[in-house]
């Protein structure tokens, strides 16, 4: 049992069905992402778990009781930052987060305290009197990422928190929210850089044809995959015919000069591969073992469906 829990999760906009019983568990303190191609419902989903749509068919419960039963300091358990910044330009950093503060109804005091640590978590102490609209990209996420942090809630909801960014901000961003995570705070993050998505969360869900398709931690979608690793082999001459069959290779595809074998026994494999190109006199470039990354495991697993 999750500390949210979806049943049943029905969401339509006039005849148009965007979720279509979906069943969702979110653990405490870990983070779940969730993801899907362009249109899927993952905004969707995130909107209807935090009240902002109402189902038309199922429940979502919050340790146990019906979110749209829970009271408003309830509510406050729960943070939402969306892929639009929710900031305001014209106010410094540490204006905005006091203003959000007082829309979650918080004392002056408290907004004080919480301001004072969360600038520091997201690291935006030394430009907290800056207006928001001079800041850099990466630092105005983060600004909204305080925004929604200010009343310190149990479960943060982020939609595509890193969109838009380079990969070093998107980096900052990843590890600020590993460190959010650390305090104890369940997130549930949606993304299409699926790179992220593996990088950062314990359980990752697939939204496909309005349903959850498959949830599971990374290594479990590799083995609905069916391909747990893969040899990456390039020799000089980019000859692999002889390798290919002397090592008896059932699974493999060449990509430009280098050969990608799909094995459950990675290791063995390799051995014979390797022995093969010695008794053959090649040279070889490199030869490395990778698991398939989440974006092969995607495309394989949405295309079967």
């Amino acid at each position: 049992m999750g500390i949210i829990e979806v049943k049943n999760l029905t969401k339509r906009f006039k005849d148009h069905i965007v979720l279509d019983n979906i069943d969702l568990d979110v653990p405490e303190n870990k983070i779940l992402g969730i993801i899907g191609i362009n249109g899927s419902g993952k905004t969707t989903l995130l909107k209807t778990i935090i009240g902002f749509y109402k189902p038309n068919k199922g429940t979502i419960l919050f340790r146990g009781k019906k979110i749209s039963k829970v009271s408003k300091k309830m509510k406050r358990e729960f943070g939402y930052m969306s892929q639009d910044s929710s900031f305001y330009t014209k106010l410094t950093v540490r204006e905005n987060i006091h203003y959000f503060g007082t829309l979650y109804g918080l004392s002056h005091r408290e907004v004080h305290e919480n301001a004072r640590e969360i600038l520091q978590l997201v690291e935006l102490e030394d430009v907290k009197n800056t207006l928001a609209q001079n800041l850099s990209g990466g630092m105005q996420r983060r600004l909204d990422l305080a925004c929604s942090m200010i009343h310190r809630p149990k479960v943060l909801i982020l939609d595509e928190p890193t969109e838009d960014l380079d990969p070093a901000l998107r980096r900052d961003i990843v590890n600020v929210i590993k460190k959010i995570n650390k305090q104890g705070t369940t997130i549930v993050i949606t993304s299409h850089i699926l790179e992220d998505v593996e990088n950062l969360c314990d359980t990752i869900a697939i939204l496909h044809d309005q349903k959850t398709m498959h949830i599971g931690s990374a290594d479990d979608l590799r083995k609905l995959y069916g391909k747990q690793e893969e040899i990456h082999v390039e020799v000089a001459s980019a000859n692999y015919d002889r390798i290919i069959q002397f090592a008896n290779l059932k699974e493999y595809e060449r990509e430009e000069n280098k050969l990608i074998v799909y094995t459950a026994e990675a290791e063995k494999t390799l051995h014979m591969i390797l022995h093969i190109i010695e008794n053959d006199k090649e040279r070889l470039v490199y030869a490395d073992i990778r698991k398939p990354s989440l974006t092969e495991v995607f495309k394989a697993l949405t295309k079967k469906k």
